[in-house]
């Protein structure tokens, strides 16, 4: 399971997150192996089932107010057993003013106490969507990637087989490039994939007989795009006269990347074949099948209707 160390959390979170170290520094080696957080209200009232330890635990303004109103006694024997538990560490809000007492046992249990100027809802917003992008999961594949009318749409194919030159096509006919030759790829939650360029290559592509190119300096900012959402996979192949490819778009391939499914169409590649139209047109007829509109389909309903109704009429006569 993938984990994050605390330190790192403090690190990375200074500025993103504002978060200044109150007490527990001892405790900056502790890890952090859930992306959820919890705000310990329960635990702090005595209820300790189901209480979820292994999370970052964020302290409000409802949590510090129930603290305040406890007797010096009271609050450190709660504090001294909620923080018995192996917590990765404390995140007090709004700036609020922490009790000496949960200072002090703090760091007699090396756990990290932190606290941010941002408002609660805010912190837990930002917190979620680090924590989770550091759990994602994550691949690298060698293909290029384009935003093509919106729609991300992930070139694969042998080396050599054309897919840099189709995406400068693409680019040409203004669409955006993402990534050439290595495509970094996270799974997101909510089950979809973004892809992005290695950052030492970003915006570059390699063109046979000619080299590395930048896009972004040669077509303008607005031909290149740092990340998007795949959403299409089009996988170019040398064409097979022997082969029998798919002439209607009955049956249709799904193939999955981090448990992610995603539809994927297989394009022969040959002498005047112009490739980037082939894929500028594949990405417009993805986009009307996520709206419902299938054009195959409908096709096939109307032929089954009309042989229905001829057949029906010839059992008439």
């Amino acid at each position: 399971m993938p984990e994050i160390e605390v330190r790192k959390l403090f690190k990375e979170g200074k500025k993103k997150i504002k978060l200044e170290l109150l007490s527990g520094e001892d405790g900056l080696d502790r890890k952090i192996s859930v992306c959820e957080i919890n705000r310990p209200g329960l635990a702090l009232t005595g209820y300790f089932d189901d209480f979820p330890f292994e999370r970052l635990q964020v302290l409000g303004n409802g949590e510090m107010s129930y603290l305040r109103k406890l007797s010096q006694g009271k609050r450190k024997q709660v504090l001294e057993k909620v923080l018995s538990y192996n917590i990765p560490c404390f995140v007090i809000t709004r700036n609020l003013v922490s009790p000496q007492e949960l200072i002090d046992v703090s760091r007699k249990k090396k756990i990290a106490l932190f606290r941010t100027s941002l408002l609660t809802s805010k912190f837990i917003s930002k917190i979620t969507a680090y924590l989770e992008d550091k759990f994602a999961l994550r691949t690298t594949i060698l293909g290029v990637l384009v935003e093509v009318y919106g729609m991300g749409v992930l070139i694969l194919g042998k080396s050599g087989i054309g897919k840099s030159e189709c995406a400068l096509g693409l680019v040409k006919k203004g669409h955006r490039l993402i990534a050439d030759d290595v495509v970094d790829i996270t799974r997101k939650t909510g089950q979809f994939l973004v892809g992005t360029g290695n950052e030492l290559i970003r915006h570059h592509m390699e063109v046979r007989g000619m080299g590395i190119i930048n896009v972004a300096t040669l077509f303008g900012i607005g031909a290149v795009k740092d990340v998007n959402s795949i959403e299409l996979i089009v996988r170019l192949e040398e064409w097979r006269e022997n082969k029998v490819y798919d002439r209607v778009g009955l049956d249709e391939k799904l193939v999955s990347i981090l448990g992610v499914r995603l539809p994927e169409l297989l394009i022969p590649v040959r002498p005047g074949r112009n490739t980037a139209m082939i894929i500028e047109v594949a990405a417009m007829n993805q986009r009307l099948k996520n709206e419902g509109r299938h054009s195959a389909y409908e096709l096939n309903k109307r032929l089954i209707r009309e042989m229905k109704l001829k057949r029906d009429k010839k059992s008439e006569n």
